[in-house]
């Protein structure tokens, strides 16, 4: 099955129509597995009664311990702890398509993507330091270190004085070592064979064993470059490519003659991006990338502002209503999107059909598009 249709059975039912909420008491703490909204990262954690709020046409994914996967389009703002249960109590109102929720659980029977990410993620690498979290009971894993002279290396507990040696003899990984307990808030010292620091492994024990409960564990325990990563997966898996596009700041979509025009476009994940200005005179004019010798990949998860020097964007010299729309795709489009190379020169008539065709005829290719009207008074 494809991604596409994977996300559409992940979230084909409006939350208004499950009322499957948490049961009273349970704390509703949920990790972030996709955001193009400004603030909003992958694997942030989003606290119990903490408030979200999303500009218009931005979407977020949040994924609950109970499995419990929402997703959120702006304009929004509210508790999505509160959601389903407020939403159960008005099914004989409309449905408000600002939020679409469903469990994990659908994915099963297609191999949930979430427990092997999980499992990557709880491998360590010992020469990385930083925060890690390990399943309470199950030491973890220790993953043979990028850096090729490190077969071996020493671990120290900080407090307790400690140490223990590990080696990878040829093996791409090897088991944390028995003669050094893991307790919650350790600081383990990495070492080189000869006793040079390498750095230090702050270790948080997360209760939890698996799937959905582990995940948001490991968000409040700060293991960000873990939880990223395997909410990165189960992204891939379940949700569609996002895009927002907005003025900068999101207020000012109304310009005088003449005036600069800012803009901000993010994408939920790295991305090929492409962006057009319609003006007055109804011309297609390529903003982004601005040249031909500039790259259209973005980073997920990074504003990418459209304006200053590079990019000079004024409005005209009289009253009138212009267009920006940007694509997003999953793969390089230079060779199919009409002015690569001809960034800020009106393009010929034909050029919005050709854009047109060009999106409808992707295949295998997971794309967004978002657009913005801005008003010249």
């Amino acid at each position: 099955m494809s991604k596409r249709t994977l996300s559409h059975l992940l979230g084909a039912a409006a939350v208004a129509a499950l009322g499957c909420g948490l049961a009273p008491g349970v704390r509703a703490e949920a990790v972030v597995v996709a955001s193009s909204a400004p603030g909003y990262v992958q694997g942030q954690l989003v606290s119990d009664g903490q408030a979200v709020r999303l500009p218009d046409g931005a979407n977020a994914t949040l994924l609950f311990a109970n499995g419990r996967l929402l997703r959120l389009r702006g304009p929004y703002d509210g508790i999505p702890g509160e959601m389903a249960d407020s939403a159960a109590s008005a099914r004989a109102g409309p449905v408000d398509d600002r939020f679409m929720q469903s469990d994990l659980g659908a994915a099963r029977a297609l191999g949930n993507p979430l427990e092997a990410a999980l499992e990557r993620a709880l491998a360590i690498d010992p020469s990385v330091p930083g925060t890690r979290c390990v399943r309470a009971g199950s030491p973890p894993t220790l993953r043979r270190p990028v850096d090729g002279g490190l077969d071996g290396m020493l671990l120290q507990d900080m407090a307790a004085g400690k140490r223990a040696s590990i080696s990878w003899a040829g093996s791409a990984s090897a088991p944390w070592p028995p003669g050094l307990p893991l307790t919650d808030g350790a600081d383990i010292a990495a070492l080189r064979p000869d006793g040079t620091p390498i750095g230090t492994l702050h270790v948080r024990l997360v209760d939890a064993t698996a799937g959905p409960a582990l995940a948001v564990g490991m968000a409040s325990a700060g293991c960000t470059g873990q939880i990223g990563a395997a909410m990165a997966a189960l992204r891939d898996a379940t949700v569609p490519l996002g895009l927002f596009l907005s003025a900068d700041p999101a207020s000012a979509a109304s310009y005088r003659p003449g005036e600069d025009i800012r803009l901000l476009v993010q994408t939920d994940r790295d991305a090929h991006l492409y962006c057009y200005l319609r003006n007055a005179r109804a011309q297609l004019i390529p903003i982004f990338p601005a040249g031909a010798s500039m790259s259209a990949h973005v980073a997920g998860n990074a504003p990418v502002s459209l304006s200053g020097d590079r990019m000079p964007l004024r409005a005209g010299d009289g009253p009138a209503d212009l267009e920006v729309r940007c694509i997003a795709a999953s793969r390089n489009l230079d060779g199919e999107m009409p002015g690569r190379t001809d960034a800020f020169r009106p393009l010929a008539e034909e050029a919005a059909v050709q854009l047109d065709r060009a999106v409808s005829r992707l295949r295998e290719t997971e794309v967004a598009s978002a657009q913005l009207v801005l008003k010249v008074r």
